[in-house]
């Protein structure tokens, strides 16, 4: 049986002078010869060719030629591929002095050097840290405390997608994106090719239990060494949802073959984080539970950083189940934090499961995760054990003190600081806007207004023009015809009610001696000659000795040379009079 020797990327000469391309290679001892066996990139995805390699290799060091360093080249027996030919020698170059040096000792003793793992050998020189699942806030929590570690492991980051904006927060110094969908199986094995220690962060979809075993048995197939699969701590509880999907998932774990590393998670500290903005904006935020019920809520940083540890030092946690939770904490602890960031109570108000539910809803979360989530709330308010108590592998792991309410509240601080002030901005935009639409609407209220009376005028002006049109035909119809009129002679000390009418034709005024147009009257010529004064206003006078009472008027006087006058009071308006003094002044101009 072939013995594993050496694994890892070299750089090889190709058939072309000047030509050389990466490879990754994989050595193999048996039958007194050697195996190598090279691949297309820089994992095991797709194989490139053989070469059969005797006992004695020839393995001599080559000289450094400009950037090609750690050079050695071997006497191929026999090319898998036909590219060489027997006795031929195929030139390498190896990424490191300590590269170069690990592959000289498996060529030169026909064993794998000391210190590489059993059965694995030595991968790039730098062993492979991977995450499936990366995307997602644990995922990304354990990149990113992955990431100081590149100078020593290369890091990679499987998602389902690598061209989605979502991987954004994932790309930086050191982390490379692979394909890798835990729905998609296929897409696994050539990722985790290579791979010596693999988190399988298994996603939160209705079927993740089929998803996180494909993981696992991808991470198998791959040959990865170490496993950390994700679980919750709720796991102890069949029959509640998330414990049903998990259970699965920890049972395969353990008997897979792979050395494992299961880690538990409870709640997360960041969930609060997703009513920021009634935080900052009310000062309250939701939860079904009472105020003063604990819970071991961990933050997902203090998470991410302790699976990267437990990743680049695996052996110290081979086959363990580990505790992830927090220290135990109240919603009341919460506010306060809130409180102390934003120097303004901040207060938890508790509502039923109902609302909670309808409210996860309403954010987008699927039912059933919902439904899963509010079983936890239902533990932790009943002072379930592993949601509540302060037993945890955290602080072992993390040698520092945990993430705390306040902690959380301080990190995100100039965010609710932000939202506030955002807020207050737009509540008071909004105010001016309001009294700016308040006060047009009252200019438009008044504009109206005035047009309303400036219409009411026109039309009261309009209506008095007709009335005083219609009074003066009137008038003159009454002229013309003749109407009662308060008359007197100039000896006369009162009026008395005449009937009085002007004659166009023969250009007179004439009054009856009595209220009627019948019988004798008497004439005034309205001549030449002929005085006719202006309208004199007479007020009214009650009745007396001398005559009857009489109303207000205005006095026209029309004087005969050598005549007493005749005076008219015309009752109404100085125009009604001045109609008169009109008709038989036109009557007293000399006919041409």
């Amino acid at each position: 049986m072939a013995s594993l020797l050496l694994e890892g990327w070299l750089v090889k000469d190709g058939n072309m002078l000047g030509s050389w391309k990466n490879r990754f290679c994989s050595l193999t001892f048996a039958d007194n010869q050697f195996t190598l066996d090279y691949y297309v990139g820089d994992n095991k995805a797709e194989k490139k060719g053989t070469f059969i390699i005797p006992r004695k290799s020839g393995f001599a060091k080559v000289s450094d030629s400009g950037d090609i360093k750690n050079c050695f080249s071997l006497e191929v027996s026999q090319s898998g591929s036909g590219s060489r030919k027997a006795g031929t020698k195929v030139t390498f170059s190896a990424p490191t002095i300590e590269s170069y040096v690990l592959w000289e000792k498996a060529f030169t003793n026909a064993k794998a050097p000391v210190g590489i793992m059993p059965g694995v050998g030595k991968s790039f020189g730098k062993p492979e840290l991977m995450v499936i699942g990366a995307s997602g806030y644990v995922g990304v929590a354990t990149v990113n405390s992955l990431a100081p570690y590149a100078k020593d492991f290369v890091i990679k980051a499987g998602v389902r997608d690598v061209s989605s904006a979502k991987n954004s927060s994932l790309v930086g110094a050191g982390i490379k994106l692979m394909a890798a969908d835990m729905s998609k199986p296929k897409t696994l094995v050539p990722a985790l090719s290579g791979v010596k220690v693999a988190f399988i962060v298994v996603p939160g979809h209705a079927d993740r239990t089929a998803l996180g075993i494909a993981g696992i048995k991808a991470a198998k197939d791959a040959g990865v060494s170490h496993i950390v699969v994700l679980s919750v701590c709720s796991v102890v509880k069949p029959g509640t949802i998330f414990a049903d999907q998990f259970i699965p998932i920890e049972e395969y774990t353990k008997t897979c073959g792979i050395p494992y590393t299961i880690v538990r998670l409870p709640m997360f500290m960041e969930n609060v984080l997703g009513q920021m903005q009634a935080i900052a904006t009310t000062q309250q935020f939701y939860t079904p539970l009472d105020t003063h019920i604990e819970q071991n809520c961990a933050s997902v940083g203090d998470i991410g950083e302790a699976v990267a540890k437990i990743m680049v030092k695996p052996e110290a946690y081979v086959n363990k189940i580990l505790s992830l939770t927090g220290t135990p904490v109240n919603e009341g602890q919460f506010a306060d934090a809130f409180s102390a960031v934003l120097e303004k109570p901040v207060t938890h108000v508790p509502v039923p499961y109902t609302a909670a539910k309808q409210s996860m809803m309403d954010m987008g979360m699927p039912e059933w995760q919902v439904d899963g989530v509010i079983e936890l709330y239902k533990l932790v308010a009943t002072g379930e054990p592993a949601l509540t108590t302060a037993v945890s592998d955290l602080p072992a792991i993390l040698r520092r003190d945990l993430a705390t309410p306040a902690s959380l509240a301080a990190y995100v601080a100039p965010g609710l600081r932000a939202i506030k002030a955002a807020a207050e901005y737009e509540s008071q935009v909004a105010a001016a806007e309001a009294a700016q639409k308040l006060e047009s609407m009252k200019l438009a209220a008044a504009e109206a207004t005035e047009a309303i009376k400036a219409a009411e005028r026109v039309a009261a002006e309009k209506a008095a023009a007709e009335k005083a049109a219609a009074h003066v035909k009137a008038t003159r119809n009454m002229i013309n015809n003749g109407g009662l009129v308060l008359k007197k002679i100039g000896t006369e000390t009162a009026f008395k009610a005449r009937y009085v009418w002007i004659d166009e034709d023969k250009r007179t005024l004439n009054w009856a001696k009595g209220e009627t147009k019948d019988g004798p009257f008497k004439s005034a010529q309205l001549a030449a000659g002929v005085t006719i004064s202006a309208p004199v206003f007479n007020a009214a006078k009650g009745a007396s000795l001398f005559g009857g009472a009489e109303p207000d008027g205005f006095v026209v006087s029309v004087t005969e040379p050598g005549k007493p006058s005749v005076d008219l009071k015309i009752e109404g308006t100085v125009a009604d009079a001045n109609v008169w003094v009109t008709a038989m002044q036109l009557l007293c101009v000399s006919k041409k």
